[in-house]
């Protein structure tokens, strides 16, 4: 199978939750490892939802007002990004991997 990444594009080669189930780890292609906790993930959530269409609009979510969340799933959208659903229901923020990738480190 040939890598059709660019070269500055790596993927997602495992993700594991660890922590007691409180952070997502990402080992990528290229051997660099994400740690993000979920409360911060859900936090950043990208959906017009929660960022609106302007920042005015934006909810300003913080990582405290997510205290114990889990992934309730996690499914890829096309080969580009992560669709999350959250224990607390919400379900429409879909997690580039560049966005993941660019993340600091939350844990």
């Amino acid at each position: 199978m040939t890598n059709e990444h660019s070269s500055n594009e790596t993927s997602p080669e495992s993700l594991e939750l660890t922590d007691n189930d409180s952070v997502l780890e990402i080992v990528w292609e290229d051997s660099h490892k994400s740690r993000h906790r979920l409360d911060v993930l859900r936090a950043a959530c990208p959906c017009a939802m929660c960022q609106g269409h302007s920042p005015s609009q934006s909810l300003n979510l913080k990582p405290e007002q997510f205290p114990g969340v889990k992934l309730s799933d996690l499914a890829p959208v096309g080969r580009y990004a992560y669709h999350i659903v959250w224990s607390d229901g919400h379900d429409t923020g879909i997690y580039t991997l560049k966005m993941l990738r660019e993340m600091e480190n939350s844990a």
